[in-house]
C-alpha cells in the first residue's frame, strides 16, 4: 500500500474560479430563482476543486473519489460573477484526504464547508463496480 503522505500533504491547495452562467443558476432546480447561483453547482465547483488538489499529484493507477461533502452556502451570486472555489488539503489518514472549502465572489464570502475524498487504485474501483453489478445480475436471473 503506497504512503498517501509522499503525494498530499496539509496545506496543498488550488483554486476553481468560473462566471456563473444560465446552466449554473437554480432556474434548473426552482423555478422561483432564475438569475442566481444553484447551491448544487457550488458543491460541484468545490468537488472540481478537490479533484484538482489531488489527482495530478498521484500515481496514474490511483484516484480520488469524494466520500462525503459538508457545506454551507451563505450567500447569493448573480448570473455573471465570478466565483472563486478555493479547496485545501487539511487532513491526510491512512487513505482519505479532508480538504477545507472556501468560495467567494466579487462581493465576499459565499460559502464554506469540508469534504472528504478516499483515494484507491482504479482498478479497486473498478473490481467493486463489477461485484455490485454482478449482485444486480444474479437479483434479476
Amino acid at each position: 500500500m503506497m504512503n498517501l503522505n509522499d503525494y498530499v500533504s496539509v496545506g496543498q491547495n488550488s483554486m476553481y474560479s468560473k462566471v456563473i452562467q444560465h446552466s449554473d443558476t437554480s432556474e434548473a432546480y426552482s423555478s422561483g430563482l432564475k438569475n442566481l447561483l444553484a447551491t448544487p453547482k457550488l458543491i460541484h465547483m468545490a468537488i472540481e476543486s478537490g479533484i484538482q488538489t489531488i489527482d495530478p499529484y498521484l500515481p496514474d493507477e490511483y484516484i480520488s473519489v469524494g466520500i462525503s461533502t459538508s457545506f454551507t452556502h451563505t450567500a447569493a451570486t448573480s448570473l455573471g460573477m465570478t466565483v472563486t472555489v478555493r479547496t485545501t488539503v487539511i487532513a491526510v489518514e491512512e487513505h482519505d484526504i479532508l480538504l477545507e472549502i472556501k468560495a467567494w465572489d466579487e462581493q465576499g464570502d459565499i460559502g464554506h464547508g469540508l469534504h472528504k475524498r478516499a483515494v484507491l487504485t482504479k482498478k479497486e474501483i473498478e473490481e467493486k463496480a463489477a461485484e455490485r453489478a454482478r449482485f444486480l445480475i444474479n437479483r434479476q436471473s
